[in-house]
C-alpha cells in the first residue's frame, strides 16, 4: 500500500469519527424542547422558551447556548461545569427570572465571549461574580433591579468592550466601580434614578461612548464637577443631550447650557439641642451645624443682636467654628465638604441670657436659620415638709360621733317611752272572750226582764223605727269602758260595725291595777257601763246605769254610794214601759 492510500484510509476513518460525533451534539442530547445547529459557524442549541427549570445537558461541543425564556429562577456554583459545558462562548440567559446568582455559577468558562443576564431579577452582584470569564467581551445586564454598584463591583476584564446597565433603578454608582474596566469603550447607563455622580466615576482611559440621559439628575453643587467633566471639549462620548431635572431654577435645561457657577447649594442649618434646659450659674455650650456651596456665612443673635466673642462682670461668650475635617470624597456626599460647627460657649450663665437664640447661614445660593432656645426656670424656695396636723380634723369627726350617738340615744328613749304608752299585748281566757263577744243593742229606754240570772240575761226584743224622730235623737255615741290588766284585746264584735242604730261607738280601754275593792276584768270582775247619759229618764241614779257583772248579775250604782255597802245588790225593776224603746241583749 503506498503512501497516498494510507492517507486516503486515514481521510475517511476521521471523516467517519466527526460523522458520528456530529450525529450527537446536533440531537441535542435527545432533548426535543431544544434545537443543535450550526449558526454563524458556531454549534449552537436553542432552547428558548422550552420550560426549562435547569440547565439541559447537552454535548461539551456546544459553543452557544440561548436559555431565553426559560424559568431558571437561580444558577448554583458551578452550573456549567458541573455538566461538561466549558466551551460555551456565547450564553443567552436573558428572561429567565433570575433572583439568585452564585458568584461562581460561571466558574471555568474561560473562553465566554457574551453573556446576556438581561430582564431579570438580580438585586446585587457580587465583585467575584466573572472572576474567572477573562475573554468576556460583551455584558448585558440591562433591566435588572440592582440599585447600586460598590467598589470594583467587576474583577479585572481586560478584553471587556461593551457594558450594558440600562433600566437598572440605579441610584448610587461609587467612583472606584469600573475601575477594572480599563478596556471598556462603551457604557450605558441610561434611563436609571442618577442625581449625581463623581467626576472620576468614568474615569476610562479608552470610553467613547457614554449614555446618561434620562436620568433625574440635580444641578447643584454636588453635580457641577461631573458636568464639568462631560461637557469639557477634549471628550468626544457622544452627542446626547443631558438634561437636568432640578432645581426649579434649572429644571430641563441641557447640560451644555448651564455654567459650573451656576450650579450652586443653597445653605441649610441645624441647631442641636434645639432646647437648653440649665440653672443659673451653670456652663454650657450649644452648636449649629451648616453646609453649602458656596460656604456659607454664620451668625448667631440674640434679640435681635448679633453675638460676638465677649466678656462681661458675670458672663463669658465665646463663638468657635468646626470644620471637617475626615471629609472623604468618594463616600461621603460632596456638600458635606463644607460642613462646619458653630459653637457658643458660655460661662456663668444668667437669666438675662435666656430665651431664643438664632443661628442664620447666608450665602449667593440662599439663607437658612435654625433656633435655638434657652430655658433658665426661675428660683423657688424649698419649704421644709411637716407632718400634717390631724388634731382639727379629729375634733371635727369626734364631735361629729359625739353628736350622732346622742341622736341615737335620744331616738331609743324615745322609742322605749313610746313603748311604755302602749299596752302590751296579750291573750284572753275564754271567760273574757265570751264577755267582750256580747252584743249591747242601746235606746233611750233601758228595760230588763231578768237580770238575775247566773251566766246571761234576755230582753224583749221590740221592733223600733229608726226614721222616728225619738230615736234619731236619741242615737247618741255609745262610749263603752273596758278595765282590766294590761294585754291586749281583740277587735270589737260584728254587732258594732257600721252602719247600726247607734250611731258612733268609741270604745277606750284602760288598764287598772288589782285590786280586792274593785275586782278587774281578768280578777273576775268587770262593769259595761251605760252611755253618759239618757234621753228621756231623768233617773236619780248615777249616769253609769246598770252594771253586768263578769258572774252575770247586774248593779245599780246609787249616788254618793257608801263603799260600805259596796257588796249590796239591789234589784229595781224598770219604771217606763218597754213600749217606749226597745233594748236588746246578749250574753255569753
Amino acid at each position: 500500500m503506498g503512501i497516498r492510500e494510507r492517507w486516503s484510509a486515514t481521510y475517511y476513518i476521521v471523516l467517519l469519527f466527526v460523522n458520528s460525533t456530529g450525529s450527537d451534539w446536533s440531537k441535542c442530547a435527545q432533548l426535543t424542547e431544544c434545537q443543535c445547529k450550526w449558526s454563524s459557524g458556531k454549534k449552537t442549541a436553542s432552547c428558548v422558551s422550552a420550560g426549562l427549570k435547569q440547565i439541559p445537558h447537552l454535548a461539551s461541543e456546544i459553543q452557544v447556548l440561548d436559555l431565553h425564556g426559560n424559568p431558571l429562577k437561580a444558577l448554583e456554583q458551578d452550573a456549567f461545569a458541573s455538566i461538561e459545558l466549558l466551551n460555551l462562548q456565547r450564553l443567552n440567559l436573558s428572561s429567565t427570572n433570575l433572583r439568585s446568582l452564585h458568584p461562581g455559577a460561571f466558574r471555568e468558562l474561560r473562553i465566554l465571549i457574551e453573556l446576556d443576564l438581561s430582564q431579570n431579577e438580580l438585586l446585587q452582584l457580587s465583585p467575584d461574580t466573572f472572576r474567572e470569564n477573562d475573554r468576556l467581551r460583551l455584558l448585558i445586564l440591562n433591566d435588572n433591579p440592582l440599585s447600586a454598584l460598590v467598589a470594583e463591583q467587576f474583577p479585572p476584564l481586560q478584553h471587556l468592550k461593551k457594558l450594558e446597565l440600562s433600566r437598572c433603578k440605579l441610584r448610587s454608582i461609587h467612583p472606584y466601580a469600573f475601575a477594572n474596566l480599563r478596556a471598556l469603550e462603551i457604557l450605558h447607563v441610561h434611563q436609571n434614578l442618577l442625581t449625581h455622580l463623581h467626576q472620576d466615576t468614568f474615569n476610562l482611559p479608552v470610553l467613547k461612548t457614554l449614555t446618561l440621559s434620562e436620568n433625574p439628575w440635580y444641578c447643584d453643587c454636588r453635580l457641577r464637577n461631573f458636568h464639568e467633566w462631560f461637557v469639557d471639549v477634549n471628550r468626544n462620548l457622544g452627542n446626547e443631550e443631558v438634561f437636568c431635572n432640578g432645581p426649579e431654577t434649572l429644571a430641563q435645561i441641557s447640560w451644555r447650557s448651564i455654567k459650573g457657577q451656576d450650579m450652586v447649594c443653597s445653605p441649610t442649618a441645624y441647631s442641636s439641642p434645639t432646647v437648653i434646659r440649665t440653672e443659673a450659674g451653670a456652663d454650657i455650650s450649644f452648636g449649629c451645624f451648616v453646609r453649602g456651596d458656596p460656604q456659607p456665612t454664620v451668625t448667631w443673635t440674640f434679640r435681635h443682636f448679633e453675638i460676638h466673642n465677649s466678656t462681661n462682670q458675670l458672663s463669658e461668650i465665646l463663638i468657635q467654628t468646626f470644620k471637617s475635617e475626615h471629609f472623604d470624597e468618594y463616600n461621603d456626599d460632596f456638600i458635606n465638604k463644607s460642613a462646619q460647627w458653630v459653637n457658643v460657649t458660655i460661662n456663668n450663665v444668667t437669666s438675662d441670657l435666656s430665651g431664643e437664640w438664632k443661628c442664620s447661614a447666608k450665602s449667593s445660593a440662599g439663607e437658612s436659620k435654625a433656633y435655638l432656645t434657652l430655658f433658665l426656670p426661675k428660683a423657688r424656695t424649698a419649704t421644709a415638709r411637716v407632718a400634717p396636723d390631724y388634731s382639727t380634723f379629729l375634733m371635727v369627726g369626734g364631735s361629729m360621733l359625739a353628736m350622732t350617738c346622742i341622736g341615737f340615744i335620744a331616738a331609743c328613749v324615745c322609742w322605749k317611752t313610746k313603748r311604755r304608752r302602749v299596752p302590751p299585748s296579750r291573750s284572753f281566757t275564754d271567760q273574757e272572750k265570751k264577755l267582750l263577744d256580747t252584743s249591747l243593742a242601746v235606746s233611750c229606754d233601758r228595760t230588763s226582764a231578768d237580770m238575775g240570772s247566773s251566766y246571761g240575761f234576755e230582753m224583749l226584743d221590740r221592733s223600733m223605727s229608726m226614721e222616728s224622730e225619738d230615736t234619731q235623737r236619741c242615737l247618741e255615741p255609745v262610749q263603752i269602758t273596758i278595765e282590766g290588766p294590761p294585754g291586749s284585746y281583740p277587735p270589737p264584735p260584728a254587732e258594732f260595725a257600721l252602719p247600726a242604730p247607734y250611731g258612733n261607738i268609741f270604745i277606750s280601754v284602760q288598764v287598772a291595777g288589782h285590786n280586792e275593792e274593785y275586782p278587774d276584768l281578768l280578777g273576775g270582775g268587770a262593769t259595761l257601763p251605760r252611755r253618759s247619759r239618757t234621753c228621756f229618764l231623768k233617773s236619780t241614779y248615777d249616769n253609769m246605769g246598770p252594771r253586768i257583772t263578769a258572774a252575770g248579775s247586774s248593779t245599780w250604782s246609787l249616788p254618793g254610794a257608801n263603799v260600805d255597802n259596796k257588796n249590796i245588790e239591789t234589784d229595781v225593776p224598770l219604771t217606763m214601759p218597754l213600749s217606749t224603746f226597745s233594748t236588746e241583749f246578749t250574753a255569753l
